[in-house]
């Protein structure tokens, strides 16, 4: 009896299916609310925006599914919502609360009431039946397709024929075979559960069906890889008779003795597997990211040191000898160890053999795009003191790491699928992003902002030649591009040849400049920077400018001249590097900017602006219009728009946001982005013409622009409203979970041989400062992400915290003894005390009757005790 469940009550959840089915799915109705919701046009929305309209970027499901859905309709939009109820029902990983959190949050974009009290939404039917796994949170925008296309195929049948398929056991499955993904979705299973309860397994997760079927019928993992899912299904079924029969119950459970102990084990552990780049070429790598991130089977062979390793074992590899180094896969030993020939192609000729495992991976990260954890992060993990870089490959990783590892591993966020390579602007596709992030001081905006940073850079190394040399010539202005080319041309040339240089064709590409100009171009800047002595260039030796270093001959070659390698020399340097070309070279590429904005910040830093110039040899004064860093930046991306690019403005709740962007707040709308063509023209998006210069102008599609703010100065609510319309708002709360202490755990020792809380006293504080002030006035975690000891803590209390509570509570002392607890303490555990002075005190025996005079002390740092700090979280300890 596969309905049975030791672990949960299943009729809830039968019976929403039950109503799912007939309201919904037979009904066309709606399951948390009234009116026809589950209709064929509604679906037809949501395959139109959600399904054929994949957002690849790094923002989160809700987020991306949000931009998708604003087109919708709002019956669609409840559609998403009860869709995501359907698919949220069955795992029970995921609490009622949270459940119901998400599935309000997408109903709230139709901006329709919800009753929230009714019984659909209660505990009861929201616990869930069975675990999901960490591939279904992981994949689960492809569930959500999934679902979709499951019930787009069911409403393009008769209602009569749609009834006797979802009432039959048998056909259903099969119907099933022909939707996308089926063999891979865990909704599949969830599905076939819900309907029929008693002939379909409460197993949810593809490695947990698998290692039942492999432990309970004998066959080798290899073999039930290739089985279906309804072969799976029926495997599972045989399985159950079998046990059924010899147990003489019905009531069996696969999670539950005696089933449990036939095909899980409980002493599974952790093997750190080492990847040296430079002794190895991973060559499969990118296959199997592509695999795991398309819900595929991706397993590897990787040679192990230990011959411990077990199936079932949690594998970590590691890359190290090389940067970027950490951690950039997860998985889980399939089959081994096993003796094969060496990995190493010299020693395999040699006939000398290694050990290895099969690891089938179910996360792997590229360093250059995803977030994954670094060696220095690991370092970081040393509460049993793990060796994060060992020398071999395979060595276990300790508990107490294993834990804290997989913690970390487990808050990564999901991996980006990588951009298709189709057309010559391969990454535009993606939407631009405009993010504001906000929150309290001390809640790592700075650190989030440093870690996007890292998206949009590169090493050198990885750049193709053409990308090497644009790079190198995006910032060089024509007449020293000219200069180059004639470096590298031996110094001597006519403009025909230097006009089809590689270094002066890379720089009209970048400037998309036709051909037809280059000649014009190429002259001006030779002549620009003639000596003024030359007799065979004629042009006025007022429009020259020094460095004085190109001449011509009376063939009408040019050729450097007049000591030009002194005034020249880096660009030599430079034409060196291009010629050794990217790879050895460390050199980070970097394709954002960050910039801060106050008071006296304006449009003319921003965006362009008129500044003075002096000339060195005349003297004289002129104004020239210049661009800005925004417009640099927007430049920079337009001329390529095969990459991303980024910029990042600080504190932008304190300058004038209106003014500093002007025009440009209707360009950074994400669908009035500018897309270029290859000759530079305007093929989709807006252009306006600039304040100063009057030229078109527009914001690329491939730049995103990021921000942050600091509630505690000011809430997001002064910003300017077009402002706050065109940005998605994150917002970094204080997490207490992410300090460390002194071995990862929160906790650092009070030098008495007792233990403090770090974790705890953060959030007895932000309780008390919350209370008495608001919570965008909290104190977040980065002032205790260092602390490792109690002389540091103290130091951080009375320099930073402190401090900051005096601004908060705008010197209130009596408002910062209540955050610390002194207000009821003993005077020895105080760490603000209070004293009080009379008027004779002060000044003898006066006639007027003054008030006393309060005041307030801190007590110097080495005299605070660990029972003073401890008491603020532990008031009655």
């Amino acid at each position: 009896m596969s309905r049975f469940n030791p672990h949960a009550d299943n009729e809830p959840v039968l019976h929403t299916a039950e109503v799912w089915r007939d309201e919904c799915l037979l009904g066309n109705g709606s399951l948390l609310d009234e009116g026809a919701i589950w209709t064929r046009e509604n679906v037809a929305q949501l395959v139109r925006y959600f399904v054929e309209n994949p957002d690849e970027g790094d923002s989160s499901f809700f987020e991306k599914l949000e931009l998708q859905l604003e087109p919708a309709s709002p019956e669609a939009r409840c559609l998403a919502a009860e869709m995501l109820y359907m698919l949220l029902l069955c795992p029970s990983n995921i609490g009622p609360e949270k459940k119901r959190e998400n599935v309000f949050n997408v109903w709230s974009w139709s901006e329709r009431p919800i009753d929230e009290n009714q019984p659909l939404l209660q505990d009861d039917h929201l616990r869930g039946v069975g675990s999901g796994g960490t591939g279904f949170n992981n994949h689960r925008w492809r569930e959500m397709v999934y679902l979709i296309r499951v019930v787009d195929g069911l409403l393009a049948l008769d209602e009569p024929e749609r009834r006797a398929l979802l009432n039959d056991p048998e056909r259903l499955p099969r119907w099933l075979e022909d939707i996308p993904e089926n063999e891979t979705r865990q909704f599949r299973h969830m599905l076939l559960f819900m309907l029929h309860p008693d002939e379909f397994e409460r197993v949810f997760g593809g490695s947990d069906r698998k290692a039942i079927i492999a432990a309970c019928t004998g066959k080798k993992k290899s073999q039930v890889r290739h089985l279906s899912a309804r072969e799976m299904d029926e495997s599972l079924r045989e399985i159950r008779a079998e046990q059924e029969e010899k147990e003489n119950t019905a009531e069996l459970d696969f999670y539950e003795t005696p089933l449990w102990e036939d095909w899980h084990r409980d002493d599974t552990a952790s093997w750190l597997f080492s990847w040296n780049p430079k002794h190895y070429e991973w060559k499969e790598f990118n296959r199997l990211r592509e695999a795991v991130i398309a819900g595929e089977e991706a397993i590897t062979s990787w040679s192990c040191a230990n011959g411990n390793v077990s199936p079932g074992d949690t594998a970590f590899i590691l890359r190290t000898g090389k940067d970027p180094k950490g951690i950039v896969a997860r998985g889980n030993v399939a089959n081994g160890p096993y003796e094969d020939l060496h990995w190493d192609p010299d020693k395999a000729d040699a006939g000398e053999m290694t050990r290895y495992v099969d690891i089938q991976l179910t996360d792997v990260r590229d360093p250059a795009v995803d977030t994954f954890i670094s060696l220095a992060d690991l370092k970081r993990v040393t509460v049993d003191n793990q060796n994060w870089n060992p020398q071999e490959s395979g060595i276990e990783i300790k508990q107490r790491s294993a834990k804290v590892l997989h913690g970390i591993w487990d808050k990564l966020p999901s991996v980006v699928e990588s951009r298709k390579k189709s057309g010559p602007q391969p990454q535009v596709v993606e939407p631009p992003r405009n993010i504001v992030l906000y929150g309290p001081p001390g809640t790592g905006k700075t650190y989030e902002m440093r870690r996007l940073q890292e998206r949009y850079e590169e090493k050198a190394t990885r750049l193709k030649p053409e990308e090497w040399l644009a790079d190198n010539l995006q910032d060089v202005t024509w007449w020293q591009t000219a200069l180059m080319a004639l470096i590298d041309l031996g110094g001597k040339a006519p403009v025909s040849e230097i006009i089809i240089h590689p270094y002066f064709k890379t720089k009209a590409k970048l400037h998309n400049r036709n051909e037809r100009d280059l000649r014009a171009i190429c002259w001006a800047s030779l002549h620009s920077h003639t000596v003024p002595d030359s007799e065979k260039v004629n042009t006025e030796a007022s429009s020259r400018r020094a460095p004085y270093v190109f001449d011509k001959d009376s063939e009408g070659n040019w050729f450097l001249t007049n000591d030009w390698q002194d005034s020249c020399s880096e660009f030599m340097d430079k034409v060196e590097e291009i010629k050794k070309g990217p790879s050895g070279n460390e050199r980070t590429i970097k394709r954002h900017e960050t910039v801060t904005f106050h008071q006296s910040y304006g449009y003319e830093d921003f965006v362009e602006g008129i500044r003075p110039h002096v000339d060195e040899d005349s003297q004289a004064l002129s104004y020239d219009i210049e661009p800005g860093v925004f417009k640099k930046i927007c430049d920079r991306a337009r001329r390529d728009a095969a990459h991303r690019y980024a910029i990042f403005i600080d504190e932008v709740n304190r300058g004038n946001v209106a003014k500093i962007l002007g025009e440009l707040i209707t360009l950074i709308e994400p669908d009035k982005r500018a897309v270029y063509g290859e000759e530079g023209q305007l093929k989709s998006g807006m252009e306006v013409a600039l304040a100063y210069s009057g030229k078109p102008f527009g914001v690329p599609r491939n730049l995103d622009i990021y921000a942050a703010m600091n509630t505690a100065d000011r809430s997001i609510a002064p910003l300017d409203a077009a402002l706050r319309r065109r940005f998605q708002f994150r917002e970094l709360i204080p997490d207490p979970q992410k300090i460390a202490g002194e071995k990862g755990d929160g906790y650092i020792p009070d030098g008495e041989g007792g233990l403090i809380n770090l974790r705890e006293l953060l959030s007895a504080i932000n309780q008390r400062v919350e209370y008495l002030v608001h919570r965008d006035q909290t104190i977040g975690h980065s002032f205790f992400m260092n602390v490792r000891n109690i002389q540091s803590l103290r130091t951080v209390l009375v320099r930073e915290l402190i401090p900051q509570l005096q601004e908060y509570f705008y010197n209130d002392w009596s408002r910062i003894q209540m955050v610390f607890g002194d207000t009821v303490a003993n005077d020895d555990l105080k760490i603000i005390r209070r004293t009080t002075r009379s008027a004779n005190e002060v000044f003898g025996q006066i006639d007027e009757d003054l008030p006393e005079a309060v005041q307030y002390r801190i007590v110097p740092e080495e005299e605070i005790t660990a029972d003073a700090i401890r008491k603020i979280y532990e008031p009655d300890a």
